[in-house]
């Protein structure tokens, strides 16, 4: 599996330290910081934090192929589903405030054409494995499962957004994302991306960017769609 190992060093000063000095080495134009406890001389230093990442080894070429399409898929999905977070959590304090039946209609009715405008469009082009991860996703960062949402929501926006992604990628409603279980895999890469580390890891396994790989990718469709109309 993919490691990730945070590597930080940390020096902690004494809570009766008499002092705190500086001193020039002789060897050395810097000044070194240090504190002495009794008969110990501790030197203070910063170390920038680092990260490695690792790829996993797999047994046979279907494993690894599967992870690289998580790989790949990965940050193609996964903003949409810190949407759906951020969205949802704008609609529980806008309902905090709309005490009317009528009134949250409305407001969901407007939230439905206002996303609905901004990304029909682009959830339309995922794949069956995208949608899929999507819904896994959403149930990550709303910690509710889309079925609930639904639930909830029948009638508005969200109902018919989630209904529309689970009927074309076939993936259940109700599913409970498993970060320990079945998405174990899912959650190492999910906090590669947040940590910012994600590109690095995108070239070890394409051997490109991923703005680099999509524009690659972009011009092969291209291509292929040219000669499909001559």
């Amino acid at each position: 599996m993919t490691t990730v190992l945070r590597i930080s060093a940390i020096m902690f000063t004494y809570m009766f330290c008499a002092d705190i000095q500086a001193q020039t080495e002789s060897q050395s134009s810097y000044f070194q910081q240090y504190v002495v406890e009794d008969s110990d001389t501790l030197y203070l230093m910063d170390i920038d934090e680092l990260t490695v990442i690792a790829i996993p080894k797999f047994k046979n070429k279907r494993d690894w192929k599967k992870y690289s399409r998580m790989v790949y898929n990965l940050p193609r999905v996964y903003p949409y589903a810190q949407i759906a977070k951020n969205k949802l959590a704008e609609m529980d304090r806008q309902f905090a405030k709309i005490h009317n039946r009528r009134q949250r209609k409305e407001y969901i009715k407007t939230v439905e054409k206002e996303m609905t405008n901004q990304y029909k469009a682009a959830l339309k082009k995922l794949t069956i494995s995208q949608g899929k991860m999507l819904i896994k996703l959403i149930n990550r960062e709303t910690e509710t499962t889309v079925y609930q949402i639904v639930k909830e929501m029948k009638g508005g926006f969200l109902a018919f957004f989630w209904q529309s992604v689970a009927s074309i990628f076939g993936a259940s409603l109700k599913y409970k994302y498993d970060k320990n279980g079945d998405d174990a895999i899912l959650e190492k890469l999910v906090n590669i991306y947040e940590h910012g580390n994600y590109n690095e890891l995108y070239i070890k396994v394409f051997g490109l960017g991923i703005e680099e790989h999509t524009k690659q990718l972009q011009e092969k469709r291209n291509k292929k769609q040219n000669k499909a109309n001559k």
